[in-house]
């Protein structure tokens, strides 16, 4: 029986693949050049000798049409056969070369490399010498994220990134959910709290140059060098939001000690907190100032607006997470001194109840890679002609765009204003965050 059960495995077994010979160019045109004139018999014989291993007919029979065809082609013996292409057409056919010696140059030169620059990059190439492929205008090539994975793949990068936490919900989630929405309601209702007056407030990383948590470096390299560049590289954007569908004015939060580290010649709105930490993450200080010259600036316009009998007495809410910047005395205090009740988002349960997260944080940040998309690929395109207005010639590979933090940081900035006044006219995608966490 144990015999029969071993003969059935066996059988059934996958079978295990064959070791395939792979011939140089040369080596493959003496192969077929040889069976034109002495037969596939003989030259299978021949190479197996002379190549000590087996070479069989199929193989070469393959070679040798595909050498006459080339050869009625061409009208010459053939030195060279080069092997057919496998698999499908490359998108960008014979300019994904150039994106390829374009990555190779950045990487030698210490950059970075991500997906979101290098769609940026082939983007800015196949404007400058095919724009007529592209579907903006009329062609079929649409440079996406997965294109630039898999082109950074065939290229032999391999992806790195940081080991990260797995979140787990509490096991008792839904009660903790519904006792949640149901103290923010009691509250509401109690203090008869229009939605103008319910805030969430929510602090976010915001990388200078995007691309996620991970850089692409060659397979079976030991460490990351990246000389002179990081991407990571970022500041801290304090985001609020109310109920009814209104942006606030944010808190950007930059790295340093003193305000000589915050961009210059850029055109903030005056209602907006911009401000430094050594660190660009926020603390008690920073959110005092942001309370101080955000929060209960809007709250006191919003307090002005309605009738007489409730201006002074209404009171508002504020949401936010348990974070521990927010939950000093001095900042507690605060609120409660401007008739601001603040609500907490339940501990690890941020990315399914804080409103913020689940809308318009994501799409601030797309609409930041967005911009840096179009201007990475701008400035591609803008020294490839330099290039060639001084020298002549076009070579996407000796473009290296400076992406110092000094050059970055007014352009990154103007980027938010812009991002920011966009988003505020979104009203249905700032409501969609508090309608997903239940509180609409």
């Amino acid at each position: 029986m144990m015999q029969l059960i071993q003969l059935c495995l066996h059988r059934h077994a996958k079978r295990k693949r064959g070791d395939y010979n792979n011939y140089d160019d040369e080596t493959r045109a003496k192969i077929a050049r040889y069976a034109v004139d002495n037969g596939v018999a003989r030259a299978s014989r021949k190479f197996t000798s002379d190549l000590g291993r087996k070479v069989s007919e199929t193989t070469i029979r393959s070679m040798r049409d595909t050498y006459v065809k080339l050869k009625k082609k061409v009208g010459t013996e053939l030195v060279t056969l080069p092997h057919s292409p496998h698999g499908n057409p490359l998108l960008l056919g014979d300019l994904d070369t150039k994106v390829q010696d374009w990555i190779r140059k950045v990487r030698i030169n210490g950059g970075v490399i991500n997906a979101r620059i290098v769609m940026a990059a082939a983007e800015a190439i196949v404007t400058k010498f095919a724009r007529h492929r592209l579907e903006r205008y009329g062609g079929h090539i649409t440079i996406t994220s997965s294109f630039a994975k898999s082109l950074l793949r065939r290229m032999g990068f391999v992806k790195r990134k940081g080991t990260k936490a797995v979140k787990h919900l509490p096991n008792d989630f839904d009660e903790i959910r519904q006792e949640y929405i149901s103290k923010i309601n009691n509250v509401r209702e109690k203090h008869h709290i229009p939605d103008t007056l319910i805030i969430n407030w929510d602090q976010t990383g915001c990388q200078l140059v995007p691309g996620g948590d991970w850089t692409m470096e060659k397979e079976g390299t030991q460490q990351i060098s990246i000389s002179g560049l990081d991407d990571k590289r970022q500041i801290t954007l304090l985001l609020a939001v109310s109920m009814s569908g209104d942006l606030l004015p944010q808190q950007l939060i930059y790295p340093g000690k003193t305000d000589r580290c915050l961009p210059k010649g850029v055109d903030f709105p005056s209602t907006w907190d911009v401000t430094c930490t050594e660190t660009h993450w926020s603390n008690e200080d920073t959110m005092i100032q942001f309370v101080n010259n955000v929060i209960v600036p809007y709250v006191d316009e919003i307090r002005d607006s309605m009738p007489l009998n409730n201006s002074t007495t209404q009171k508002a809410i504020a949401i936010f997470d348990v974070f521990k910047a927010h939950r000093g005395e001095r900042l507690l205090d605060l609120l409660k001194a401007n008739d601001i009740v603040p609500l907490f988002v339940p501990a690890a349960c941020t990315d399914r109840l804080q409103p913020l997260d689940l809308s318009v944080n994501r799409e601030y940040k797309e609409q930041l890679k967005s911009h840096f998309h179009d201007w990475y690929s701008a400035e591609v395109i803008h020294q490839i002609n330099e290039q060639e207005d001084s020298t002549g010639e076009i070579a996407p590979d000796n473009v290296v765009v400076n992406m110092r933090t000094s050059v970055l940081k007014p352009i990154h900035a103007n980027w938010i204003v812009s991002s920011h006044n966009k988003i505020s006219t979104r009203k249905d995608l700032i409501q969609l965050g508090f309608r997903k966490a239940g509180l609409l």
